[in-house]
């Protein structure tokens, strides 16, 4: 008996602890990106998800001009440190990568 409610106990504080992660990565919307070199990549655009429910990818708006597009990055590669994003990308890389189409949300 005890051992059931242990694991119930358990089971429950993992599903809490997993819609509070799923419900995370919102709030990075508006986050600053910088770079492994420490410099500012953009700022996250957009969070997109998984069919169920976990994040995939974070869309970041490149720090500049407003005609360039978003990059795509993974959201498991993403580190957060204070307030801000790390990524594990130069800024040239960054650059580097194509731009994708969004949708208006």
């Amino acid at each position: 008996m005890k051992r059931t409610k242990l694991i119930a106990g358990a089971f429950a504080a993992l599903t809490l602890a997993g819609a509070a992660q799923a419900q995370a990565p919102a709030a990075l919307e508006g986050k600053i990106v910088r770079g492994q070199d420490g410099v500012v990549l953009g700022v996250v655009e957009r969070v997109t998800y998984r069919d169920n429910g976990a994040p995939a990818q974070v869309l970041v708006r490149p720090k500049g001009p407003p005609t360039a597009g978003p990059r795509s990055l993974s959201y498991s590669a993403l580190r957060q440190e204070g307030g801000e994003l790390t990524a594990p990308l130069t800024q040239a890389e960054f650059n580097a990568m194509p731009a994708v189409n969004v949708a208006p949300k």
